[in-house]
């Protein structure tokens, strides 16, 4: 959508069999929201979605720790299902111009373009080719080398429910040792919650029983996280590992570059991770309405985008774990190292959330 209000023809071919409503609550900053409006989304993102107005970090039988509001910004902080985002999103581009049932097999480029292969034979061929195709990018894999991801330590759970009358506009984490409940209304009286556990990579995951896992992680815990858990269907739990990748010296070649988590994959501590790629976005159509040469354009953009986005993958790295320690004593030392980061870390969320693309 970007390139195309700067004038560029551009076509996305998508791995899965369709664009499905998929996926659990997301949250946009200042930082994504304030592009959103000038791309005129806010609007249409506001009526699907509930604003943000603070955030509380309490223990597991509620207890507050710390608390913070959001501050004034241009534009609020929003969080919205995935699927919603994706839908205002899609309305903004040709239905031609997004191809399901794609997954890219390889690709070569000349001084003249780029060629791209498909499973089943499909081909393609155009001036420039953007992976923005996930943690397991096989653009990034074909450039850089197929490594797996990092695993840092610790399973994600996501859940989707009915509003069991959480605060509005009231982000709420609660932490234990060696865990942590996230709620997160998005509007429409729904609510997303997260949670994680400490725990080897590999371990054994049947989402028949993440549920009752899910009951039995945090039984004794604060009312409105064993609600929320029994309001949520089965089904509408999904599991992760908590996973990034080491920043890139060099994100592309000639032709190709990178894009959101293909490029900068982060942890989901600090909620950037859509809010990034949207940053991407504008930023890419930028240098390419600088610049004369895609590939010069290309380098432009990444050499823009490649401090900014490594440092706040460090910090969700961090955050995480601090997050994730264990034992009684660690966790009261945790809690004065949160309360002394929020109380001098401000200007740093700050510029996060006031970032020009």
């Amino acid at each position: 959508m970007a390139l195309r209000r700067a004038g560029i023809s551009s076509t996305v071919y998508e791995r899965a069999p369709a664009f499905a409503e998929i996926g659990a609550g997301l949250s946009l900053w200042p930082n994504a929201t304030r592009i959103l409006k000038a791309w005129g989304l806010l609007e249409p993102l506001l009526a699907e979605g509930e604003v943000a107005e603070g955030f509380e970090l309490r223990g597991p039988k509620g207890g507050r720790v710390a608390a913070f509001g959001f501050g004034k910004f241009s534009t609020p902080a929003v969080c919205v299902h995935r699927a919603d985002l994706h839908r205002v999103l899609r309305g903004q581009v040709p239905e031609d111009r997004l191809v399901p049932h794609a997954r890219l097999v390889s690709f070569s480029q000349s001084a003249g373009g780029i060629d791209a292969e498909f499973a089943g034979g499909r081909r393609a061929a155009g001036g420039g080719l953007i992976g923005a195709d996930g943690i397991h990018s096989a653009v990034r894999g074909q450039l850089r080398g197929a490594a797996p991801p990092s695993y840092r330590g610790y399973g994600i759970w996501r859940g989707l429910a009915p509003n069991p009358g959480t605060p509005p506009g009231k982000l709420i984490e609660f932490w234990g040792p060696g865990r942590r409940f996230g709620i997160m209304p998005i509007g429409r009286k729904r609510v997303c919650w997260y949670a994680t556990r400490n725990e080897p990579p590999g371990r054994p995951d049947r989402p028949e029983s993440r549920k009752a896992e899910m009951r039995e992680l945090f039984r004794g815990w604060d009312d409105m996280v064993l609600d929320l858990i029994e309001a949520t269907e089965s089904a509408l739990i999904v599991k992760v590992g908590a996973m990034d990748r080491p920043a890139l010296r060099k994100w592309g070649e000639g032709r190709v570059t990178l894009l959101g988590d293909a490029a900068h994959p982060i942890t989901p501590n600090v909620g950037q991770g859509a809010c990034l790629a949207i940053e991407d976005a504008a930023c890419l159509a930028k240098a390419l309405g600088e610049q004369d040469e895609v590939a010069a354009a290309f380098r432009s953009y990444e050499a823009r985008r490649r401090r900014r986005t490594a440092s706040i993958a460090r910090r969700a790295r961090l955050i995480g774990a601090v997050g994730q320690m264990e034992g009684r004593a660690v966790a009261v030392v945790r809690a004065w190292i949160v309360r002394l980061a929020l109380a001098l870390g401000g200007g740093g969320m700050s510029a996060i959330h006031r970032y020009e693309a």
